[in-house]
């Protein structure tokens, strides 16, 4: 976000659309209309733009000329080069990681576990979607690599649009254990297990989706999902 310098209602604009992605609110293909955007967070068209901007360049919106801005769609093959991504970059990060932990950074992953096991409890979908990817970002950052994370960022954000589209209906988040497992080995400054582990845990996210056919998913409007209830 370090591109967007405006005002409070400029960045409430960039950090709903993020955390409706996130949350599946906002879903593949919809899209995201100036007038409405403006309208619902009190900012001109002007300002509008430039958020749709920065989200096109972190590719999770895309401009289509004289269409408009939409939720990114992945493509099957879009799909797969992003999970093979996130493999090659998590599988080396998870190693910095357990190198380079901290007391602090270790606390602020079981944290999230926390909430994750309560967002399961719940049956909250929303929440537990968007903290899984709030770990894999928080275990990137144990890393100590600012460039890998920046790129690690754009990839889960595109995630949760894969998972969106090719996840099956009767899967619910990350398989259950991995986070914790993972965290496990980076505490015990085992980095060897903790990269295998992570190559498990994609293992696992792949064998849960289809990546054959592309599920069509409801579009509803951007009244109720940008101010859905907290």
């Amino acid at each position: 976000m370090s591109q967007l310098s405006g005002g409070e209602a400029e960045q409430e604009l960039y950090r709903e659309i993020r955390r409706a992605i996130a949350e599946r609110r906002l879903v593949p293909g919809i899209k995201l209309t100036e007038d409405s955007l403006a309208s619902l967070f009190n900012v001109s068209r002007a300002r509008v733009r430039k958020v749709l901007l920065i989200l096109a360049k972190e590719h999770i919106v895309k401009q289509e000329p004289n269409r408009g801005a939409f939720v990114w769609r992945p493509s099957v093959i879009e799909s797969r080069n992003i999970l093979d991504a996130r493999r090659l970059v998590e599988g080396y990060m998870v190693r910095e990681a357990a190198k380079f932990a901290s007391p602090q950074q270790i606390a602020g992953l079981r944290a999230i576990l926390v909430e994750e096991d309560k967002a399961r409890l719940d049956g909250e979908v929303a929440p537990m979607m968007r903290l899984s990817g709030e770990f894999h970002l928080k275990l990137g950052e144990c890393a100590q690599n600012p460039a890998l994370w920046e790129f690690l960022n754009g990839l889960v954000s595109r995630s949760y649009l894969i998972l969106a589209v090719y996840q099956r209906r009767d899967v619910r988040t990350c398989p259950q254990d991995d986070h914790r497992k993972i965290v496990d080995l980076v505490e015990a400054g085992d980095g060897a297990e903790a990269a295998r582990w992570m190559e498990h845990h994609f293992d696992h996210i792949e064998a849960e989706l289809d990546l054959v056919e592309e599920s069509v998913a409801a579009k509803p409007g951007l009244k109720d999902i940008l101010i859905a209830p907290r």
